[in-house]
């Protein structure tokens, strides 16, 4: 994982580890970070993604 980071900054792209898999939730449609994937900096990422908020479908 620590090697495909640094690639990616190599290339000019900010990474963030939203690990574990269980967490992609807080990356999917309707939370705050995939509204704003085009156009958000590393730390406005980091902050979107801890402001998502589970959504429970029943």
């Amino acid at each position: 994982m620590e090697l495909v980071t640094r690639l990616y900054d190599q290339f000019g792209f900010d990474t963030v580890d939203n690990s574990p898999l269980s967490e992609s939730w807080r990356s999917a449609p309707g939370q705050p970070a995939w509204f704003a994937h085009e156009h958000q900096a590393r730390a406005e990422l980091i902050a979107n993604l801890a402001r998502a908020r589970r959504i429970i479908v029943r």
